[in-house]
């Protein structure tokens, strides 16, 4: 990686992080703010990798996309959070379906309209959304929960993707020889995949140990803490190879670049839309035996 990028990355890091833990820990009002800002920039970069004027309705899309983790804001509680959710998408997707009569027939690929406009929304603010609901998990089911708990367990997916995907690249840029999918990715490998699993178990093992064991309802020792980084690191590599499929169908190395030396929400995100939603899934489903 080239000196200016590292640095760029560094300072881009020391400011934005800091920030974003002071916004989750706020509470869920906050955090829907942003990351319904957060949304809306990732579906203008998902509709902008192919800017086809003829297809997506990115105006729509990008406003479903920030309407969803205000929603999420709005009603925490996820049997709520979805009747309204489903409400939005359906209402959208049946608004796409009307503007295309006019907008996108005879020439004007309606099924793609649909189809890309749907997408774009629920793949950024359909995924940002869960970020909102795992701050709000342990305050939705417990009296005693804080502000401390409901950060501590969001930031534990995302800290253990992000660490894992740095262990992957440091494990891949050191010793990585075996392409892990090289038509996707030709940088990853497999030596940087089993690292970045290490990585991410490790790190899940000593966030439990330190800041999950006392969350009123989700209790984590640091041996669950391990168990549960497994399908977060797996599932997080996915949503990074995943994102890089759709950045060379589109023939692109980014998606935008409005963070120096991280590209934009999607490049930055890539793998958070997909573990931190699982993680919400992981902890309703094992609450029982917590």
């Amino acid at each position: 990686m080239p000196k200016t990028e590292l640095t760029s990355r560094l300072i881009v890091a020391s400011v934005g992080i800091p920030v974003t833990v002071f916004i989750i820990y706020r509470g869920v009002w906050p955090l829907g703010v942003l990351m319904a800002a957060s949304g809306v920039v990732g579906a203008r970069e998902y509709y902008a990798l192919r800017p086809d004027q003829t297809a997506a309705f990115g105006w729509l899309g990008a406003a479903l996309a920030g309407a969803l983790p205000l929603l999420a804001a709005a009603y925490p509680d996820y049997g709520t959070f979805t009747s309204w959710a489903f409400a939005s998408v359906l209402g959208a997707a049946l608004s796409v379906l009307a503007l295309s009569l006019w907008l996108r027939w005879p020439g004007g690929r309606p099924m793609d309209a649909a189809s890309r406009t749907i997408m774009g929304a629920l793949y950024t603010g359909g995924a940002l959304s869960f970020w909102v609901l795992l701050r709000a998990l342990p305050e939705q089911v417990s009296n005693e929960a804080t502000a401390f708990h409901g950060a501590a367990l969001l930031i534990f997916p995302v800290t253990v993707t992000w660490l894992g995907d740095t262990f992957a690249y440091g494990f891949g840029s050191r010793w990585g020889k075996a392409k892990l999918i090289e038509k996707v990715s030709p940088k990853k490998t497999v030596v940087g995949a089993v690292g970045g699993l290490v990585g991410a178990v490790v790190t899940g093992a000593v966030f439990a140990q330190l800041w999950l064991s006392d969350i009123p309802g989700f209790a984590l020792s640091w041996q669950l803490g391990a168990a549960l980084s497994i399908p977060i690191a797996l599932v997080g590599q996915v949503g990074d190879l995943a994102e890089s499929v759709l950045k060379r169908d589109a023939g692109v190395k980014d998606s935008s670049h409005l963070l120096p030396g991280h590209g934009g929400v999607l490049d930055r995100m890539d793998a958070l839309f997909f573990t931190v939603p699982l993680t919400y899934a992981l902890l309703v489903l094992a609450r029982p035996w917590l």
